[in-house]
Parts: C-alpha cells; structure tokens; sequence
C-alpha cells in the first residue's frame, strides 16, 4: 500500500469522497483494479461506486451474459476486501428504473420493460419487474454484506407512462407521484435488507417538482448531479428543463471571451421568468446578471439536508478520444467549493464509460487520472482558489508519471489546448495543432499509465481529424467534380490510402495498451469501431462520389 500523497492531512473538506468506476463500458482487468484502487488510497478517495450492469456475477434471470462478460463472485468478493484493507467503501449501483438497454441482450426479458420496441425502462406496473427488483436486491446485499450503500439508480426515466397500464396511473396522479411510488418500493426492498439506499435525483428537476425532495425520509440518500458548470456562475439553470439567462442571448456588440449562445428559449420559459423563490435560491450574480452554478444542487439543499452531489471527471459528451480536461477539471473543483460551503457531506466524481449500452464506448479511464487527482485534492483539502490550483499542479503531474514542463509548456498547457481541438468545421488547423502537440509530448519518452494512453489518443485524434479534413475537401470540390486535376485526386487518394494505413498500425499499439490497463478485448473492438468505422465510411464513399480513382486496399480493420 503506498503512503499518501501530500493533500491527503488533516480533516477532510468532504467528508465522502467517491470515484464512480462505470462497469458498462470495460471490464477492468483485474490486476490494474488493484492497482487503480491502490492509488485512489493514495489520493485521499474513500469510496468508489461501482456501476456493474452486465458485469455483475449472476442476475436474478434464467439466462445470463456470457461468463467472459461478469466478474465472479470470488473476484467482487476479494476487490471488496482489499477495498476496506485500503479504507475505501465499495458502494454497487444496480439500475432498478431507467438504462436498462443491457437487459434486452438477455433472451426472456421483453417482458420487464415499459416499451419492448426501445428497452430503456423497467415498468414499474408490471408484477414481474418488482420480483425481480427485490431478488437483484437481495443478490446485491448478499454479494456486499459490509457496504452500508446501494445505489439503485433511477435516473432519465423518461418513457414513463408508454404502456397502457402506467398512462392511466400517470393521467390519474402524475407523471412523478408515480414515479415516487415506484422508487419508494425499491427503497423499502433496500431497507429490508439492512442498507441505505441511494438515487439519481435529476427526475425531480425534469419534473420541476423539487419541492417533493422534503418528502424523502432520512436514511435515503438523493444524489445531484451538474456537469456542465465550471466556475462561479452559469448561463443557465436546469430547472424544468434548460432556463439560459436573457443576458446570455443578448448581444454585446463586441468579441466575448464568455462563448457563443448554447441556448435559447421561448417566451416566458428564460432563467429570469422562474418564481421569484426558485431564482432566490439559486441566486444571481451582482456584477454580471447571471445565475450562480450548480442551480439544481443550490435548490436542492433547500429541501433536503441529506443529499449528496456528482461532478465529472469524464462526461459522455466530452471528446471521442479523450476527456475534456478543462472542464473535467474546473467542474469538480468547483463543485467541491460549493459542497464544502454547502456542509455537503458527500461527494461523486463520475467518469461515463459510455451514455448507455447501446452507446459507443468511451476513451480509456486511464486518461482521466489527471482530471481525477484534482478533484481528490480538492475534495480532501478544499483548496479551489486559482492559486491554489496552480500550485498543486506539478504535484498532480508527478502523482500521473508525467513530467511537468515540456521545454516552455506546462502539462497543463498542452492537455488545455488538446480540449480545445474538438474536431469542426475549419479542421486543417487543428491538424497542425495536434501534429505540434504529439511532436512535443514525443521529445519525453512518457512510460506511465497516462502518458502511453494519450499519446495514443493524440494519434488517433489527429488521423481522425485528417479523415474529417478530406470529408471537408469533398464537400468543397461537389460542385466542380468533374473539373478537378487528376493531379489532386491522386493526392487524395493517396493521402486517405495513408491514414487507413496509419490506422491500422496504430489499432496495434493501441490494442496492446487498452487490453493491459484498460479493459477486455471486446470493450476494445467496440471503442475502435465507435472511433473509426463510420466516418472511413463516409469518407471512402465521398471520395468515390468526386469520381476519385483507387483509394487502396486497405481494409478498416
């Protein structure tokens, strides 16, 4: 077991400071779970919620994922064990309402779910399903006999009230008085067996219905989650749906550094058209007119003192080939300021490995290490000022087997402008951007866990981003085909037989890396796929419409 790190002294800010590790994406090898849990010790982290979905040992079913897909009973058991050894509590997360897609891979399971033609949802009306809830709870608790917690999920249930049965008890009490009665019985069915049930909180906001978090009882924990706030104020608030601020729609007349418009909204449905109560809790910036951040989370300490709150260090719509590490890091850290203000007492940082299982999968966790140990510092100590952050810095560097400076770059400098390369229109830029970043980060031969996974992530972002370029070049010669040089279309085709060749090579190394540290070789076909396949597609079948001659012969994979 390794010492800790310098953050981790004294009383923590908060008092729960938990990992999410999402199972629904890859199966974690085992030995570097022990490792990963070996170094969230280190770091101050005291709990991980471990989202199993199909990796947990047996459902409550007669037919069951493949035994390559689960962990067994004796490896939850000994990661369980080593976790306490470490004094980090093992909380699971099983879904008992919502994002239950995975289920439908199972044969004789059309029956549990509200609407058959897309499974996203148990429903709640149906005798089967409660069955099931209870025997998958009890399977739970007989796996986790020490963990104090069960996450139950219950978070997006948005089909609520497809099928004909659940309709009528919606149009009689309402979509969320329903959605209560359904989630107060999987509570109970945790209760009965000695645990304190936890649960995603966000239904209450969709529903605009807050106010009804005063009526859970105590030894129920809710858990907010915002993931999208990033400082002091938002152009937002999520309440009843997206409520951007008036100011953010109205124009200066002059360059901004605060971004472009993200949302807009009819009349009466703005920030500042909320009740008078509402916009108080959440409260307004008096310099800039905005709401503060974190609205949900603001309201929800008004009417629950029990909750907990969830950041992200990795979020599903960040980059396809790594995290944002702006916002992965200024979105925790600012969470943990408003927590510590708020006497929060216990904190999540997630990291999605995919939005659903229908979903592609997403980057390795391995690279959100960085955004990770920011948080841990600041959940442990509380330090969330600028200068603070600076700091740490080069500690955090260090604690990831990164060097800190690259000649006049810092990390934090390179891993900044890699979050602001997101592929778009105008992408021959940023194909110079990255090949000048990869060109630095190669002058270090970089042998950590983090720096073999984003140097590869910077590969494939760039070849990715050269596909998208020639997708744009066709776009631009449509309207001539039939006039541009044979010399150019040479050059095109030579340069798309090229990048299929460097993909190729680099599924290789890329291989070798994600099957060592990361996950199965599976998750691996299912991430490489999600990366490449559709848009070589799109862009072979470009080509070919410019009437582009060979363009080799190189399969995808």
């Amino acid at each position: 077991m390794k010492k800790k790190t310098s953050w981790v002294k004294g009383n923590p800010a908060i008092e729960h400071r938990i990992v999410h590790i999402d199972l629904k994406g890859p199966k974690i090898p085992i030995k570097s779970f022990y490792w990963y849990l070996n170094l969230l010790s280190r770091w101050g982290i005291n709990g991980v919620l471990v989202e199993y979905e199909h990796r947990i040992p047996y459902l409550p079913l007669p037919n069951q994922f493949p035994p390559s897909d689960r962990y067994t009973k004796q490896e939850i058991r000994d990661l369980v064990g080593y976790s306490k050894d470490l004094g980090i509590e093992w909380i699971p997360l099983i879904q008992s309402f919502g994002h239950v897609e995975y289920l439908s891979r199972i044969k004789g399971t059309k029956i549990l779910f509200e609407d058959p033609d897309y499974p996203q949802q148990l429903c709640p009306s149906k005798k089967q399903v409660k069955q099931y809830l209870k025997e998958l709870i009890e399977i739970v608790c007989e796996l986790h006999p020490e963990s104090r917690y069960i996450h139950v999920g219950q978070d997006e249930t948005h089909q609520l009230g497809l099928c004909p049965l659940c309709r009528k008890k919606v149009e009689k009490i309402g979509k969320i008085v329903f959605y209560l009665e359904h989630t107060n019985l999987v509570w109970d069915y945790v209760r009965s067996n000695g645990k304190i049930p936890m649960f995603w909180a966000d239904m209450f906001f969709t529903e605009n219905r807050p106010d009804l978090l005063k009526k859970i009882e105590e030894d129920v924990i809710p858990v907010v989650w915002q993931y999208d706030d990033t400082g002091e104020t938002s152009c937002y608030a999520q309440i009843g749906g997206v409520k951007p601020s008036k100011i953010n729609v109205k124009h200066p007349y002059k360059i901004t550094q605060s971004g472009r418009l993200v949302y807009f909204a009819g009349q009466g449905d703005f920030f500042e058209d909320l009740p008078e109560k509402t916009k108080k809790l959440i409260g307004i910036n008096e310099k800039t007119g905005y709401p503060r951040s974190f609205s949900q989370i603001r309201v929800a300490a008004n009417f629950n003192k029990n909750l907990w709150i969830t950041c992200a260090v990795y979020n599903c719509s960040d980059m396809l080939f790594m995290p944002d590490f702006v916002r992965g890091v200024f979105n925790p850290i600012s969470m943990c300021k408003l927590g510590k203000k708020l006497g929060i007492k216990g904190i999540i940082a997630s990291s999605w490995a995919r939005a659903h299982s229908f979903a592609p999968i997403s980057p390795p966790w391995t690279l959100t290490l960085y955004n990770l140990a920011n948080f841990a510092a600041a959940s442990y100590n509380g330090k969330t000022s600028q200068n603070q952050i600076k700091e740490r810095m080069e500690e955090i560097a260090k604690e990831i087997g990164m060097p800190y400076r690259f000649g006049e770059f810092s990390l934090d400098d390179i891993l900044w402008v890699i979050s602001g390369q997101a592929p778009g229109p105008g992408v021959l830029g940023k194909v110079h951007n990255l090949e000048y970043i990869l060109k630095i980060l190669r002058t270090e031969k970089l042998k950590s866990i983090f720096g073999k996974g984003l140097i590869i992530s910077v590969e494939a972002e760039l070849l990715f981003t050269k596909l998208l370029f020639l997708e744009e070049e066709a776009r631009w010669w449509n309207p001539a085909k039939e006039e541009i040089p044979s010399i150019l279309k040479q050059e095109i085709a030579q340069r798309f037989s090229v990048i299929k060749k460097e993909i190729k090579k680099l599924k290789i190394s890329a291989f070798k890396y994600y099957t060592e540290f990361v996950g199965d070789e599976k998750s691996f076909e299912l991430w490489w796929k999600g990366l490449f396949e559709f848009d070589l597609y799109v862009v072979e079948e470009s080509i070919k419409f410019l009437n582009i001659g060979n363009t080799g012969s190189d399969g995808f994979s």
